[in-house]
């Protein structure tokens, strides 16, 4: 969380640090205009990263003295990079929402207003198109409609009274009845309840090793579809994972109808990365539908949708996705909570309710 600092304006110019800094930024223009155009956007690019730099803009800008300017430069996890990570970090980028609009209530008449989707890629991506696409979904016929994943299965959350546990390091265990795997059964759950056969692979991919869980869980969601072809949903259930700068694990939560629940998110795939993934449109149609109607029925449950260079196995149904269930702040009967409403809000799309 930001804290905001009283400032004051600078009564006597600006100091040495911020000149230097004024001098960097205008050498870069220069530089660029003749010709050196790449060199310059490089440069550029590496100071956006540099805190210090920021700082020292922001001072000259605002007319503070440097330790009066606060800024905050989000920072990606390197697994966040990359489907095979060696280590246990997050697969989605934490973009911070502003105090103002912490939890914005979605109710505006254009349903393309209605959804955000932070773009990674470097494809153009139209809301309105995609909610007017024909991406809709039914049960069809006989046999499991939904297949439920979890490439990371040892994700978990944050002890409590209901559910105590002795969590190993970055809130994981492989116990069943405290990771993303108890989550996964409440979903299997709710669709069941409501007619929609489910099934749920509850092996744990990313324990003893993390690296490779992704072609682990591929095998095994491969296997699952050659077995019940009758299969149109394949969701990879997560948990995410964010931290503060002094490593507190930060709580994405809202309330619905006065209980304090996690808010999910929407991970989407593509082939911007270079691996085959000829429908990712058609899965990120399906989603910003599904989007829709959860920020309609319950305004700040959702996260904007995420969508990234990396294939996450959605290649597999042009009905894939990746949800995050809240963070490692988070507890359990939080994230139980959110997922009965998306549950029920999937299964009352999928019957066409």
């Amino acid at each position: 969380m930001r804290r905001h600092r009283k400032s004051t304006r600078r009564r006597h110019g600006i100091g040495l640090p911020a000149a230097v800094t004024l001098c960097i930024a205008a050498s870069l223009l220069l530089f660029s205009r003749m010709g050196g155009e790449s060199t310059a956007q490089q440069a550029l690019t590496h100071l956006a990263g540099n805190g210090d730099f920021i700082l020292r803009a922001v001072s000259l800008e605002l007319g503070l003295s440097p330790d009066q300017a606060a800024v905050f430069v989000p920072r990606t996890a390197a697994s966040a990079l990359s489907e095979d990570a060696d280590s246990p970090l997050a697969e989605s980028t934490y973009i911070p929402q502003t105090e103002d609009n912490d939890n914005p209530v979605l109710d505006a008449a254009d349903k393309a207003a209605t959804i955000t989707i932070n773009n990674e890629t470097s494809y153009a991506v139209d809301v309105a198109a995609c909610l007017a696409s024909d991406a809709a979904i039914h049960v069809n016929g006989d046999g499991p409609q939904v297949l439920i994943v979890h490439t990371h299965g040892s994700e978990s959350y944050t002890p409590d009274a209901a559910f105590p546990y002795t969590p190993t390091e970055n809130e994981r265990t492989t116990d069943t009845r405290y990771n993303v795997v108890r989550v996964g059964d409440e979903l299997q759950s709710i669709l069941q309840d409501n007619g929609i056969e489910t099934v749920h692979i509850r092996d744990i991919f990313d324990s003893p090793a993390y690296s490779g869980s992704y072609d682990r869980s591929l095998a095994a969601i491969e296997q699952a579809l050659d077995e019940y072809p009758s299969i149109q949903i394949v969701i990879d259930l997560h948990r995410d994972s964010i931290l503060t700068d002094d490593g507190q694990a930060y709580k994405t939560s809202c309330t619905i109808d006065g209980q304090e629940m996690a808010q999910l998110m929407f991970v989407v795939g593509t082939d911007d990365g270079g691996l085959t993934h000829p429908n990712w449109q058609d899965n990120l149609n399906y989603v910003t539908g599904l989007q829709y109607q959860l920020n309609r029925a319950y305004p700040g449950l959702m996260r904007p949708v995420n969508l990234r260079t990396q294939r996450f196995n959605q290649h597999v149904r042009a009905g894939s996705m990746l949800i995050e269930v809240g963070s490692s702040g988070n507890t359990m009967p939080e994230a139980l909570a959110a997922i009965r409403l998306f549950g029920q809000t999937l299964a009352d799309d999928l019957n066409n309710v």
